[in-house]
């Protein structure tokens, strides 16, 4: 059994080499054995398919920033320590509520988004999304499983040997999971704002407030996390976990296909696209995958190679 993984590890390998595209980052499979269990029960949600939530109250959202990210990270103060943080950070609550007023006042940041709830088994490796259809009109009956997308995600090929599709019941379990998807922006307006005020030469201003849209972004994904996906499925706030794609445990952005084409409003509602290299427009923008089995963790399967997407998109 293990030459013939081998051999077809080999020709598929081969087959991508022909066509001139890489091997897809899930595709490239360690070994290793699952090791999660079951999750304890499989929140039933409140409907199955997508939703647009075209509007958010931005006072409430920003609420769900991260200070400390926005800070150190999105505003520079990384390194800074002790007095000079001290400092920093009096001065930088000062700018975020001033800023945090005129986005209101001037409508600059305009949290979005479009999440669902699909079903999902997982299968070695990958995760399979079912048409949501037949569940949403099965009335007590067993819904006819028709495969609509798979995500490839990968393995650890060290330690627990994770997989996000470890963290969903398997094929052959006879139970069908929930998987929950989401895509939230900030919108185009702050694009539109970040280039006016680098027309103005307004440099400093624009540098802080692209720190704030891209954190504002996060604080949205975050917002619709919690006090939506989760509380329509009736689990904690704090219960499992939101992994975004670039991000060590699903590094492979191609994905976004399939989420947009899995949650269309965020295209036909929202104008959001993607670049050749996979990368969201507007810029301030974040799709994620929201697991919620209470043993989900945050983990690294190894460094990914965005070379060949980077070149695509020249």
């Amino acid at each position: 059994p293990a030459q013939r993984v081998s051999l077809i590890d080999q020709i598929q390998a081969e087959a991508y080499g022909e066509i001139g595209k890489p091997q897809p980052i899930g595709r490239a499979r360690s070994r290793g054995e699952r090791t999660i269990q079951p999750a304890p029960d499989i929140p039933t949600p409140p409907f199955w398919g997508s939703r647009l939530i075209d509007k958010m109250p931005l006072e409430i959202v920003l609420k769900y920033l991260h200070k400390p990210e926005l800070y150190r990270l999105s505003w520079g103060a990384k390194n800074a320590h002790g007095e000079e943080w001290d400092r920093l950070e009096a001065e930088f609550e000062q700018r975020l509520a001033r800023m945090a007023k005129a986005a209101l006042h001037e409508h600059t940041l305009r949290p979005q988004a479009v999440y669902g709830f699909f079903p999902a088994n997982s299968d070695g490796d990958d995760l399979i999304i079912w048409d949501p259809a037949p569940f949403a009109s099965a009335n007590g009956h067993a819904p006819e499983q028709i495969e609509i997308a798979r995500f490839a995600f990968p393995r650890q090929p060290f330690g627990e040997y994770l997989c996000i599709s470890d963290y969903y019941a398997p094929l052959d379990s006879g139970k069908v999971d929930t998987v929950a998807l989401q895509i939230v922006t900030v919108g185009e307006v702050a694009t539109q704002q970040f280039e006016k005020l680098q027309s103005r030469d307004e440099y400093t201003e624009a540098y802080f407030f692209h720190g704030l849209a891209v954190q504002a972004a996060e604080a949205t994904a975050n917002y619709v996390n919690r006090m939506v996906v989760n509380r329509q499925l009736s689990i904690p706030t704090n219960r499992g976990k939101r992994y975004s794609w670039g991000y060590p445990a699903c590094p492979d952005l191609q994905d976004h296909e399939t989420v947009l084409r899995l949650l269309p409003q965020a295209e036909s509602a929202l104008s959001m696209m993607l670049t050749p290299a996979y990368q969201w427009v507007p810029e301030q923008s974040t799709a994620a995958i929201v697991v919620h089995h209470p043993d989900a963790k945050y983990f690294n399967v190894g460094s990914a190679d965005r070379t060949p997407q980077i070149m695509d998109s020249e």
